[in-house]
This record gives C-alpha cells, sequence and structure tokens, in this order.
C-alpha cells in the first residue's frame, strides 16, 4: 500500500505539499505499519499463542488514513482536470 501511496504522492511532485499531504500522511502511516509488522512477525515465532490486540487499535487507523489518502487523490485530480489542466 505504501509503494502504491508513493506513486500516486510521486505523479504530483509539481503540487504544493498541502495539496498531496493526506497522501504522503498515507504513505509514511502504512510504511511504518510495514516495519511494525515485520518485527511482530519475527516476535509471534518466539511466543507460543501470540494474541494481537493491537490490531484492534491500528486497523481504523489504517482504515482512516487510507481513506483520507484515496479521496485527496481523487478529489486533487478532479479539481485539476475542472480548471482545464491535466
Amino acid at each position: 500500500m505504501a509503494g502504491l501511496f508513493g506513486w500516486a504522492c510521486w505523479k504530483r511532485r509539481g503540487e504544493p505539499f498541502v495539496g498531496r499531504f493526506g497522501i504522503a500522511l498515507a504513505v509514511a502511516v502504512w510504511a511504518l505499519f510495514g516495519v511494525y509488522e515485520g518485527y511482530m512477525y519475527f516476535w509471534s515465532r518466539t511466543v507460543i499463542a501470540p494474541i494481537r490486540v493491537d490490531l484492534l487499535l491500528l486497523t481504523p487507523i489504517l482504515y482512516a488514513v487510507t481513506i483520507l489518502g484515496l479521496v485527496q487523490a481523487f478529489m486533487r485530480r478532479r479539481t485539476l482536470n475542472r480548471s482545464g489542466r491535466s
């Protein structure tokens, strides 16, 4: 996911940062989540029955950031198309 949002942010590199803040936030959160999941994978190998209660907190945050990034990516693109630029 971080790669897809990174690509969307890179495609809009000529715009001001404010116009792509939600996309950049999604890149950062998904990249941090990927690192965290890698750590948790190796941690889960050291315990007998890992119970991942942390995902109850992280999943809604990931959903919210993903929706924010998608909305900002499509709304900004739509706004540019209406003004005559592409």
